[in-house]
């Protein structure tokens, strides 16, 4: 429980301090509901040695290299989709689909999703429906609906106030990751897990980050692996981790082939949102670091 304690306050200040320098002034801590009902935290995955890759932040010319590497293996993945980068590259987003991977909403323009917005519904509103707008009409009719929130970031207000609108609330969301939240080093110097932006920022190459995924990713023996698909690297990182993974039979879905996420289905008749309860609190390792709090300031 204290390791518990300390992970949510350690993620409070993090989250704070991102709010600050995003707002440009002092402001009001933003009570972001890491720990409550709304924010999705597992898939049900670990421990099934299946795994489901998800790419963040795209497309972008880079996306070409990320498809290329999951075509090689036909392996199907999610792409979390922002709408300025769809809107930049529309015959990207067009052959990701085309490629039978599935679209996910990640917001217009990547905001941290702060308090204004439950002051300002429209705003909120108008981030996932402006992707929505982009992604719906390129996959099957009746293709499951999934978001994820920028930086990771969500209040509670929100669901209620897309939960109102009567297409956004049939989104599952937000949804968390299992893998690829923090680099981390053992003590003989062993890169034990990586989030590829951080390997890019050290100035890695993709050999050394795939280390770092394929560490976590057996540990855990499955879970939902958090990528990004806009680096130069991104192609390569793919490419370096799939092989090993496929050799030890791990297998392969995408996010709307996730049982565990059935829960979350807006219900055919009026009634509460369906949401995760508290016993989807991540869990602190024997550090007495939360999981879900190593790293949250990026996706």
């Amino acid at each position: 429980m204290r390791g518990i304690a300390a992970a949510a306050l350690f993620l409070a200040a993090c989250l704070f301090s991102s709010a600050s320098l995003a707002g440009g002034s002092s402001q009001t801590p933003y009570r972001v509901a890491w720990f409550q009902a709304r924010t999705i935290f597992h898939a049900g995955l670990v421990g099934d040695h299946t795994i489901a890759l998800t790419f963040d932040d795209g497309p972008n010319a880079n996306t070409r290299a990320v498809l290329a590497a999951l075509r090689k293996d036909n392996i199907k993945a999610t792409f979390f989709i922002v709408g300025r980068m769809a809107k930049a590259h529309p015959e990207i987003l067009r052959e990701i689909a085309a490629e039978g991977h599935l679209l996910a909403n990640h917001s217009a323009t990547h905001p941290f999703l702060g308090s204004s917005y439950d002051s300002h519904p429209a705003r909120l509103i108008a981030q996932i429906k402006a992707v929505n707008n982009e992604i719906a009409p390129l996959q099957p009719r009746g293709t499951r609906l999934f978001f994820r929130a920028p930086y990771g970031a969500w209040r509670s207000a929100h669901a209620k106030i897309l939960n109102a609108d009567p297409v956004l609330k049939h989104y599952i969301g937000p949804i968390y990751w299992d893998v690829g939240g923090e680099t981390r080093k053992n003590a003989d110097g062993y890169v034990m897990s990586a989030a590829d932006w951080n390997c890019w920022h050290r100035h890695w190459d993709a050999q050394i980050c795939a280390k770092g995924y394929l560490r976590e990713i057996r540990r855990h023996n499955g879970g939902v692996v958090l990528m990004h698909c806009i680096h130069a690297k991104s192609g390569a990182l793919v490419a370096a981790v799939l092989p090993p993974l496929l050799q030890e039979g791990y297998r392969f879905v995408r996010l709307d082939q996730v049982p565990a996420y059935d829960r979350y289905k807006t219900p055919t008749q009026p009634a509460s949102p369906v949401v995760a309860m508290a016993e989807n609190v991540p869990q602190a390792d024997g550090g007495g670091r939360s999981r879900s709090a190593a790293a949250p300031w990026r996706n």
